[in-house]
């Protein structure tokens, strides 16, 4: 796996990033598929989040999902698709854990989001206009990985992710399908 990324004629190369220019602050979530931090470039001071997918004895199963997700997130842009800024073949203490860098959603998911109006606490812009925005986006994005040929196949609310202005981003394409 890791001869294709370093192979310069990859588009794969074309998106390594050193993680010694970023420094983590926080943890903000942690799945079966590893954890994801809030992180600083140390030079423009600029967030992001960073996906670290726990690789442990890494199956070639596990490899296929790691380049498909890498894949599309390269392949596909669109505004209602989380931005990808690229990746790492290591996590921030050195170990062989891919690290892949995105925009950070200030707003977290919407499966959050969607948590603290059950509890009464929802954010104070989160009103109808909101709620269309969320769907329309959501259908728009969809749309969009379709016409390119993807299905997302974990579409799910913990999956959505909201910006500071509750603009939808689709994210997660580890068990997604390039139909061609």
């Amino acid at each position: 796996m890791t001869n294709m990324y370093k192979d310069k004629s990859s588009i794969f190369s074309k998106f390594l990033i050193d993680l010694s220019n970023y420094e983590v602050i926080k943890k903000i979530n942690s799945g079966g598929f590893g954890d994801v931090y809030t992180i600083q470039n140390k030079n423009t001071e600029q967030k992001y989040a960073a996906k670290i997918l726990s690789s442990g004895e890494e199956s070639e199963q596990d490899k296929k999902l790691i380049n498909r997700e890498i894949g599309i997130m390269i392949r596909i842009q669109h505004p209602t698709i989380i931005h990808f800024h690229g990746f790492s073949l290591h996590d921030f203490n050195g170990e062989d854990n891919v690290t892949i860098i995105m925009d950070l959603a200030q707003n977290g998911s919407l499966y959050t989001l969607l948590q603290n109006v059950r509890k009464g606490l929802a954010n104070k812009d989160y009103d109808n206009t909101a709620r269309q925005k969320i769907l329309v986006g959501v259908a728009y994005g969809m749309m969009h990985l379709h016409k390119n040929h993807i299905i997302h196949r974990d579409l799910k609310p913990g999956n959505i992710l909201l910006d500071e202005y509750l603009n939808p981003h689709i994210t997660d394409f580890g068990l997604s399908k390039i139909i061609i």
